[in-house]
């Protein structure tokens, strides 16, 4: 009312307001208050496409359904893939012990411990660590940025012939997590690498939950890989706090460590920490959660139990 007042008097005087004058007087008023609270929000507003559905739906709902309708691995399996890959590490060896007889990699000469192609192989900034390449043997390795000793020699899923400088033997082969989706495949007889019409998971997503696929550490572990429905995925993508898509990976990541009993596994044993999520993003509750067993002959799929995990 002050402030209404102090423009009323800075614009008109004391003069009672004729009906036109007012009308106009509370025009300004409106859009002056509007600009205001522009400026008071933000310099730089804005517009999350998320907002319209957390509308009908508590941020809370939707990450408990996104969580509930996402797939995981049996702690059974997570444990066999965590072990292989640890024979690998500092060992080099040659030959995935999870390698298959795939039509889509009959071709391939060179089957080691799968990683993801990036164009950033060659920073050395880069957490995951850096692809390094011996043209002579042609060959692909994995090392920390920073160290001088190559933890494994790597084929990089997904490169589609850019990285040309090995003779192009250890590149290409599908979409960037064919070998992923072989690997599940093998150990679980569910089919996502095929076309739409064959798949038996349509509209889901592969998502590794901390990232960093061009770690070979990472890519097959199935302790990083969540079957997460279409609508979901991206938000795991994301890099943020205090946010929707924060929220919701910090609480799979919670469920996660709790469901595979994180810290019984021998993480030195492949050169790195345990992985953790961000506490204060975690939204805590019972969530049933679809887990995915491993199968019991190649002419059958693994059980799909539900399993209660209270964080």
């Amino acid at each position: 009312q002050k402030y209404r007042q102090f423009v009323e008097t800075k614009i008109y005087g004391k003069k009672r307001l004729s009906k036109e004058d007012n009308a106009r007087f509370n025009e300004i008023l409106n859009n002056i208050d509007s600009v205001r609270k522009s400026i008071d929000k933000s310099q730089n507003p804005k517009v999350d496409g998320m907002d319209s559905l957390i509308e009908y739906i508590s941020t809370k709902r939707f990450i408990k359904l996104a969580i509930e309708s996402s797939y995981f691995f049996s702690p059974k399996l997570v444990v066999e893939r965590f072990e292989e890959i640890k024979e690998y590490i500092c060992q080099q060896k040659d030959v995935d012990p999870a390698d298959v007889v795939d039509p889509a990699f009959k071709d391939k000469k060179v089957k080691y411990l799968p990683a993801r192609y990036t164009s950033k192989e060659d920073s050395t900034d880069a957490a995951d660590g850096v692809h390094e390449c011996d043209q002579t043997l042609g060959k692909v390795y994995f090392k920390l940025s920073k160290e001088s000793q190559r933890l494994c020699v790597i084929y990089q899923e997904g490169a589609r012939g850019k990285n040309t400088k090995c003779g192009g033997n250890t590149c290409g082969g599908g979409n960037g997590n064919a070998r992923v989706c072989q690997l599940i495949k093998d150990r679980t007889g569910y089919d996502l690498g095929t076309t739409t019409n064959k798949k038996h998971f349509r509209n889901f997503i592969i998502s590794h939950i901390w990232g960093h696929a061009i770690d070979p550490r990472y890519f097959t572990n199935l302790w990083n890989i969540v079957i997460v429905p279409a609508w979901a995925n991206h938000l795991l993508d994301k890099d943020e706090e205090g946010t929707l898509a924060s929220a919701f990976k910090a609480t799979i990541q919670k469920i996660i460590t709790k469901l595979y009993q994180y810290n019984s596994y021998d993480w030195k044993s492949i050169e790195m920490d345990e992985p953790t999520c961000n506490e204060e993003e975690v939204l805590h509750g019972n969530y049933h959660i679809n887990t995915i067993d491993s199968i019991a002959d190649k002419e059958t799929w693994g059980k799909i139990l539900k399993v209660s995990i209270p964080v």
